[in-house]
């Protein structure tokens, strides 16, 4: 009897055990998060500290963003003027200057040469084999048919384009102005949740919020410039894959590399 417990003890190690014999680790996907009231609280209150700093900082960084607006707009579009756009943060109202370009429908020749390089983009990407680089070939096929749906409502209905390049920034600028304070709190349903430091946990997001107060404002103003110089044919495009979307993206990339720091429960 002893020895076929022995042995269905054998069985069941075994069970967890690869091809080298090596033990099975449960994947991180499925295992079960310990949450501790400590990770709770800073999970809730962290996120208030840093909204309320980017409060008092609020201010300091718009007057930044203008000034940075005015430097830029000298040297690369001169007698560019500046639009003003009021955002409600509820009991707080703030004023946002941002470029103000002129920006007006595709010429004839704007047209057909985006036509041609969209054409060589999707051909391009139809063309890719190597198994590394099919992310690119995937994104390059997503910028192609939007901007394909772009140049199909240009050519059958010139001048009816709903946007125009001033209400399309002050609109972006604005979300960029309410993804910082949403910044802390997706980490603290994301990051705060686990055993990192409290000081990794304050870096990671004061590194975040600063990577983005200066990113935005240049990622915007250069679109101004695309629409005033290439025009309004290409704001789908900026918008849906180069403007918020290529935010999150970098907030992806930056949680990601917090997430591999270290913390007390991996070094055991």
């Amino acid at each position: 009897m002893k020895q076929i417990e022995l042995l269905q003890e054998k069985i069941d190690d075994l069970r967890f055990r690869g091809f080298g014999g090596t033990a099975i680790q449960l994947h991180r996907a499925i295992k079960q998060i310990k949450l501790s009231r400590a990770n709770l609280i800073m999970a809730a209150l962290l996120p208030l500290v840093f909204n309320l700093l980017l409060l008092c900082f609020l201010g300091a960084m718009l007057a930044c963003w203008e000034w940075m607006f005015d430097y830029w707009l000298a040297r690369l579009a001169p007698g560019a003027l500046t639009a003003s756009h009021e955002i409600d943060l509820g009991m707080y109202t703030i004023v946002l200057n941002y470029p103000q370009l002129s920006a007006g429908d595709p010429s004839e020749a704007n047209w057909l040469l985006t036509t041609f390089a969209t054409l060589v983009v999707l051909l391009a990407s139809l063309r890719i084999t190597i198994h590394r680089l099919l992310p690119l070939a995937y994104i390059a096929r997503a910028c192609a048919l939007i901007q394909a749906t772009a140049l199909a409502y240009f050519f059958f209905l010139p001048g009816h384009f709903p946007h125009d390049a001033t209400t399309a920034l002050g609109d972006a600028l604005s979300m960029a102005i309410y993804f910082l304070f949403l910044i802390p709190w997706l980490l603290g349903v994301t990051y705060y949740i686990f055993n990192f430091s409290l000081l990794r946990k304050m870096g990671l997001t004061a590194l975040m919020i600063l990577y983005f107060a200066f990113a935005l404002p240049m990622q915007y103003l250069l679109h101004a410039l695309i629409f005033h110089h290439f025009s309004l044919l290409f704001v789908p495009l900026l918008y849906l894959v180069f403007g918020i979307f290529i935010d999150v993206m970098m907030f992806v990339a930056l949680y990601s590399w917090g997430m591999s720091w270290e913390t007390p429960d991996r070094q055991r």
